[in-house]
């Protein structure tokens, strides 16, 4: 059996800036296209039949007939009239970045539930592009933005498609309901590792814990969630949660159908935001570092109580010079410093978890009647026990234990 080889796409990258074209390259090589030319525009009002102005249209279709390119992405999310409008015009492919996002997440979903939340974001961002696009569908025959779950080669009207949205959706529901379930018998405290994609939650993930879980320096590596249960010092075991990557201009139907991954974040306990320190630079103000911060930091925002810990780590120290760093620690002086790859003050993480933690902890004695022994389970798992004593009529335990066990446990307290 011979295997068809799909031809790497051309790319002509249209954008705002060079800043801006940077990540969007970044991105399309991750997607498997190459990018041969970038064009930038003015910023403008946006014109409603094809968002730039019609001069600029020709321009990049003189230019992508030069460079022989067969695909032209725009780093704005376009509306299905101005694609069509665009694509007409120019006669050749033409996406936005919303759709390499979604390609992407396509070709890095491997659990059952990214897997449908990857197709039920891809189908809600076809559907209002099918309109006058024809069943063949020919100019997506193939590469970017045509791969994943649900990919039918598009030969589905519209009432199947919103058929197959309402199923996902309700196994979506589904999983948040076994999800519920779940949350509600641990006893533990969660830790969320929350940022920008490829800071390096995967990588300090598996070193914290030896969770096995996939890295790779490039954008949106993993978009399984993993916990991974972790012992601090203190005696209390705590939870890592690893979630999916924010990005800027991450299309809203990726953030709507990952909203059950997302619940973690919302009930975590504490979050570590992991940062690239790779990134900044001697203006930090105006850093690729700073503004992803900007975006994880509007999202955290979005969706974790104001109560929450929120404890910024820069990770990748081992690639910035040592000034750099010093800057760094004068800026965030409450913040942690560390390579996850090199192991470099990796115990910082679990030294400042282990603080917090301790925070929520008192000391107490017990006198725990044998017929209340289940409790000595639950309290070796979320206590350090200091004594512990097998008496004629009870149990005494000497403990540092969390305060909401202790409330629970406080009948059994003895009295000084």
């Amino acid at each position: 059996m011979y295997q068809i080889q799909e031809m790497q796409e051309k790319a002509v990258l249209v954008g705002l800036n060079e800043g801006e074209l940077k990540e969007l390259q970044l991105l399309i090589e991750t997607a498997g296209a190459k990018t041969i030319l970038k064009m930038t525009y003015h910023d403008r009002k946006i014109d409603p039949a094809y968002y730039i102005g019609s001069g600029k249209v020709k321009e990049i279709k003189e230019a992508a007939e030069t460079v022989a390119a067969n695909l032209i992405v725009f780093d704005n999310e376009l509306s299905p009239v101005q694609q069509r409008n665009l694509e007409d015009k120019i006669e050749i492919k033409v996406i936005d970045r919303a759709q390499v996002i979604l390609d992407i997440f396509a070709r890095h979903a491997h659990s059952r539930e990214s897997k449908i939340q990857v197709e039920l974001a891809q189908l809600e961002y076809r559907l209002p592009r099918l309109q006058g696009r024809g069943i063949e569908m020919s100019r997506l025959a193939g590469g970017i933005g045509t791969r994943g779950p649900g990919e039918t080669k598009l030969e589905v009207d519209r009432r199947r498609i919103e058929k197959k949205i309402y199923r996902l959706k309700e196994n979506l529901k589904e999983i948040k309901a076994s999800r519920e379930v779940q949350r509600s018998s641990r006893q533990d405290p969660i830790a969320a590792l929350v940022g920008y994609t490829n800071a390096g939650k995967s990588t300090l993930m598996n070193k914290l814990t030896g969770a096995g879980s996939h890295t790779a320096d490039k954008l949106f590596a993993t978009l399984d969630s993993t916990m991974r249960q972790l012992q601090l010092p203190v005696g209390q075991n705590i939870i890592l949660s690893d979630t999916v990557g924010f990005i800027n201009k991450l299309p809203h139907q990726l953030i709507a159908s990952f909203r059950t991954t997302l619940e973690e974040v919302e009930n975590a306990d504490i979050i570590l935001h992991l940062i690239d320190a790779s990134n900044s630079e001697i203006d930090a103000s105006n850093s690729e570092m700073e503004k992803n911060m900007r975006i994880v930091n509007k999202e955290i925002n979005e969706l974790v109580d104001p109560s929450c810990k929120i404890i910024k780590v820069f990770n990748k120290i081992d690639l910035i010079e040592q000034s750099k760093l010093n800057d760094l620690k004068i800026i965030y002086p409450d913040s942690l410093f560390i390579s996850a790859l090199k192991e470099i003050n990796i115990d910082t993480v679990i030294n400042k978890l282990n603080e917090i933690i301790s925070n929520e902890m008192i000391e107490m004695e017990l006198d725990l009647p044998y017929s209340e022994a289940k409790w000595i389970e639950k309290i070796h798992n979320t206590a350090k026990v200091y004594e512990e004593k097998y008496q004629k009529n009870n149990i005494y335990l000497k403990v540092l234990i969390p305060k909401k066990i202790a409330s629970k446990l406080k009948k059994y307290r003895r009295e000084s």
